[in-house]
């Protein structure tokens, strides 16, 4: 299963935010979304997930137009990780993950055992399964995150999208989150794109990378070939350097 994206166009106001979009999603993957603030990073992530409408173009999975695919089959295919989610005073952890068996569920049912026992194991294959019985609203930043990443996971889809689910994290908790992230898609096949800040966590962290400025994509590709200091700074208008290290290189502001 792939996702495909061809000549997407989105436009708001009169105004253009994503023009000339081609990209392939596979599965197995974790894409590195960057870019500036507004240019184009959330709409994309909102435009796959069919929560707004493209102008021109079109967006598939496996064939079909996601415009022809309903919303409860299209969540089937796609979940969603926010960067922060206000949840339900004093919902429970566990209850939170379950609700991503909504999708599989009929209006008026009740999730089953089943449903809680998958939401059980996606939380203690994150290691948070100590915090299933506590209230979401009490647990920390980094806690919350491996909770929503959970329900992405039991939601059972072949990709999910992340919407800079790291940017209220420390720096350990980052890196903590990225490994979960990788240690996913990688076991088990997932197909993940994430829009992130920082060019070093998504070097380390990802496999292939998508450079976004002002609504156009000006490189993709592996990770390794897209990231440079000239790209970097054609995009962030400002200079890099590189910076040798035993783990790799990393790029530094100069």
């Amino acid at each position: 299963m792939d996702i495909n994206i061809e000549n997407l166009y989105f436009s708001y106001n009169d105004k253009y935010i994503l023009k000339d979009i081609n990209l392939q999603f596979k599965r197995g993957n974790i894409y590195a979304l960057l870019g500036r603030n507004g240019s184009g990073k959330t709409t994309l992530i909102k435009l796959i997930l069919g929560l707004i409408n493209y102008n021109h173009g079109i967006i598939t999975i496996e064939g079909k137009s996601t415009k022809e695919i309903l919303p409860k089959e299209l969540s089937k295919a796609i979940s969603y990780v926010p960067q922060y989610e206000e949840a339900i005073y004093g919902i429970k952890v566990i209850e939170l993950v379950v609700m991503g068996r909504n999708p599989y569920l009929n209006l008026f049912d009740k999730p089953s055992y089943k449903e809680y026992e998958l939401a059980e194991k996606a939380l203690e294959n994150l290691g948070v399964g100590h915090l299933m019985q506590k209230s979401y609203s009490q647990i920390s930043g980094g806690e919350r995150q491996l909770v929503l990443i959970a329900r992405a996971l039991v939601q059972n889809t072949k990709f999910i999208l992340m919407d800079e689910p790291i940017s209220n994290l420390d720096i350990k908790n980052q890196h903590e989150v990225l490994k979960k992230i990788k240690s996913i898609a990688e076991g088990f096949n997932i197909g993940v794109v994430i829009s992130l800040h920082d060019p070093n966590l998504a070097m380390r962290y990802c496999h292939e990378g998508i450079l976004l400025k002002e609504g156009k994509v000006v490189n993709f590709g592996e990770i390794q070939e897209v990231l440079s200091p000239n790209t970097l700074a054609a995009i962030y208008d400002m200079n890099f350097e590189v910076l040798s290290t035993k783990k790799g290189i990393k790029f530094i502001t100069s």
